[in-house]
């Protein structure tokens, strides 16, 4: 075993093209200089790498060049990247972390099968809406674990959000950011609907990846997804706003919204994003938010911090504890 820490890291990079911020949060906090002395801290060094990162441990020995372990079992929505390269990266990192993540929390429902009327109607029992936190919310208490990622596998982000299951158990990653709630708040359905659908096979994964562009050839299970949104946010898989007249500025859609939500049970960001679509009138629809929500955060603020109070920290070892932490944004 080559006993240098500095030159296998580097070595992980150019074989996985994990970026810095990567490698630096799956790091153990108890290695030092003095450590690189140490045949077994090297040794403990590199298999802490490969539990957090997803490495088959038998790749990092000796001067091999490290490889993830990955079955080409994950589903890949709107993949654009490199599929050698891309693919074993993006999905051990986060089948890695999922596994982790629902050691945090107990489960107590499982979504498969659950309609969305059904859960919109629970989720409305004590609340005016289905927004994001209300999604979070229940998610946490049925068990099912939500992050958002601030360290991310590659250079390129190229996922908007994860599904991934360990066992019988599913964890939802999101990389996707917006200063308002209702964009991630789709996102975060979206994936719900994966999961009540069926869509995600015990152990796998199913990634949906960015794409600026709105595409008119979805598969049919983006279809189905995206109508479990819809239905679990406004009650109409179907729902539609359409323009009356020459349509609305931003101040009078977020008006309209928030007249509008509150009545149907809507909440107004949403409101407002379901016009923007129907219409094509993005601009207006995001400037609107301006008016809907008092102050501007960003959604992954909301969402860790409701990951960092739910989590059973102590069903982590200290090893992926600090891993999370990092990848949450909570440490360095």
């Amino acid at each position: 075993m080559a006993n240098n820490a500095r030159e296998f890291r580097l070595r992980l990079a150019r074989s996985t093209g994990l970026t810095d911020a990567a490698i630096s949060a799956a790091w153990p906090e108890w290695w030092s200089d003095a450590a690189d002395a140490s045949p077994s801290a090297q040794a403990e060094l590199r298999f802490s790498l490969a539990r957090n990162l997803g490495l088959d441990p038998l790749t990092v020995l000796d001067d091999q060049a490290p490889q993830f372990i990955w079955d080409d079992s994950a589903k890949y929505k709107s993949f654009k990247g490199d599929d050698q390269r891309d693919k074993p990266a993006i999905t051990a990192f986060g089948k890695s972390l999922v596994r982790m993540l629902v050691k945090s929390v107990e489960q107590v429902v499982s979504l498969q099968g659950v309609s969305a009327s059904e859960l919109r109607n629970s989720i409305l029992k004590a609340n005016d809406y289905v927004g994001l936190v209300e999604l979070l919310a229940t998610l946490w208490g049925v068990g099912v674990p939500v992050l958002h990622l601030r360290v991310y596998p590659l250079a390129a982000k190229h996922m908007s959000a994860m599904v991934a299951s360990f066992k019988d158990r599913y964890g939802i990653l999101l990389a996707k950011d917006s200063s308002y709630p209702a964009s991630i708040a789709f996102y975060l359905a979206h994936e719900i609907g994966h999961i009540a659908c069926g869509h995600v096979t015990a152990g796998s994964a199913l990634l949906d990846m960015e794409d600026d562009e709105i595409s008119e050839e979805k598969d049919a299970e983006e279809i189905e997804a995206d109508r479990y949104a819809l239905e679990l946010l406004t009650s109409d898989p179907d729902f539609e706003v359409s323009k009356q007249g020459e349509g609305y500025n931003a101040r009078e859609l977020a008006a309209q919204a928030l007249s509008l939500g509150p009545r149907m049970r809507i909440e107004p960001g949403t409101l407002a994003l379901c016009y923007g679509y129907a219409t094509g009138e993005w601009a207006v629809a995001q400037n609107a938010m301006k008016h809907i929500y008092a102050n501007a955060m960003p959604a992954w603020e909301v969402v860790n911090s409701i990951a960092s109070q739910q989590m059973a920290w102590q069903n982590l070892s200290d090893e992926n504890a600090h891993f999370v932490k990092a990848v949450m944004g909570a440490v360095r």
